[in-house]
């Protein structure tokens, strides 16, 4: 009877390779024949036209838009246009309310709690660090804490609301348990995020990452770019680590940072932005995908707008310095340089100024060309080598 089950696992072990078979590695330099361009305004206007189908607000439009294209914009793909998709389902199910508006519960000069009152994540985001903002240039330092909010994106978007001010931004958000503690072989923590950026007068340093060692976005980009992903990212629901991006998406087991480090990490940001908050936290909260209530995840979010002079005058020259530092460290390599947090996003910023619109896979643009058709928008239109240049795009 052994060999007969022995035989039935290899069949299956070899049908599942002929399944996975359209995957190949990732390469450094993608093939341009898998990338379109689009303009910049051309994805805000898509966005926007879809978010309009469902009754999104027009006052809310512009910032929806320009949150998801951020994303792109710096690189970030996993988190931009490629999650459009999730975030109307969110609304067509009500889990997030369109028409919602934060508000404040309580506050001190220097601190504040904020209901998100079920509002789109990016909404509740962009309030809270306006928030943080006015209360740092009154005290130096401004706090602020939300809870009863959706996913919000890209952590760093907001840390760049308070550089635009001349202030240091610190953000963090708990999310649904996808990634496995050590030990562990189910996930019952999230993956969940941080971002600290601060501005110098000729650099800036800014750091955005998730507590995982990828997130579930840059999963589900391997998808839809048919790649495999490294075995070090994430396991399959057997536990075992997988090259397979679709076994990892089903019940996600996504692997910590460092092992016991990346898990104490996303505890600690569990135990600030929901514990703390208010919120839900650990296996409280639903999946993403999997959250068919109609009812807001109340996931929880904290804020922290920085006044750098407050405490030393002279900073923005000592962050040049310190980014100076690091940056002249003698490499293993002196093709590859030691780069800064954020250098890697500001090069595909350079390089998006450079064409002059936004590359896509092209898997990413048949599956909004089936969108379009479903919403009955007008598609993306792609750029045009004879297109006028947009100035600032």
């Amino acid at each position: 009877m052994f060999w007969l089950r022995r035989s039935a696992q290899l069949l299956g072990q070899r049908q599942q390779r002929r399944r996975m078979s359209a995957f190949r590695m990732p390469m450094m330099y993608p093939k341009l024949d898998d990338y379109s361009l689009v303009h910049l305004e051309e994805v805000r206007r898509f966005v926007r036209d879809c978010l309009k189908r469902i009754g999104v607000p027009e006052s809310k439009l512009r910032c929806v838009s320009e949150f998801l294209v951020a994303a792109d914009y710096r690189g970030i793909y996993g988190s931009g246009l490629n999650q459009l998709d999730l975030y109307l389902n969110d609304l067509h199910h009500r889990r997030a309310d369109m028409d919602a508006e934060p508000e404040i519960i309580r506050e001190t000069m220097a601190s504040a709690h904020v209901n998100g009152n079920g509002a789109l994540g990016v909404i509740v985001g962009k309030f809270c660090m306006d928030l943080a903002v006015e209360k740092a240039k009154k005290s130096g330092v401004g706090f602020v804490v939300a809870n009863q909010s959706n996913h919000f994106g890209i952590a760093s978007w907001y840390a760049l609301q308070a550089l635009d001010h001349g202030y240091a931004g610190l953000v963090m958000s708990n999310g649904a348990p996808m990634m496995v503690p050590p030990r562990s072989k189910v996930s019952s923590i999230g993956a969940n995020c941080l971002a600290f950026g601060v501005r110098g007068r000729d650099s800036y340093f800014m750091l955005d990452m998730a507590a995982s060692m990828k997130d579930i976005g840059s999963i589900e980009w391997a998808v839809t770019k048919n790649e495999y992903i490294p075995h070090s990212w994430a396991a399959d629901e057997s536990g075992y680590s997988t090259s397979f991006p679709t076994l990892a998406m089903r019940n996600p087991r996504l692997a910590s940072a460092g092992a016991h480090k990346g898990y104490c990490l996303a505890a600690m940001i569990d135990l600030l932005c929901g514990v703390l908050s208010g919120a839900n936290f650990s296996t409280q909260i639903p999946s993403w995908r999997s959250n068919a209530s109609g009812k807001c995840p109340n996931l929880g979010h904290i804020f922290f707008a920085i006044d750098p002079d407050f405490f030393t005058p002279d900073f923005m020259e000592r962050l040049d310095d310190f980014n100076e530092c690091i940056q002249n460290s003698c490499p293993v390599n002196v093709a590859n340089p030691v780069q800064l947090p954020g250098e890697l996003e500001m090069r595909h910023m350079h390089l998006v100024e450079k064409l002059g619109a936004l590359p896509y896979h092209k898997g990413l643009l048949r599956k909004y060309k089936a969108i379009a058709k479903q919403f009955s928008v007008k598609p993306i239109r792609l750029f045009q080598k004879d297109d006028e240049l947009i100035p600032g795009h």
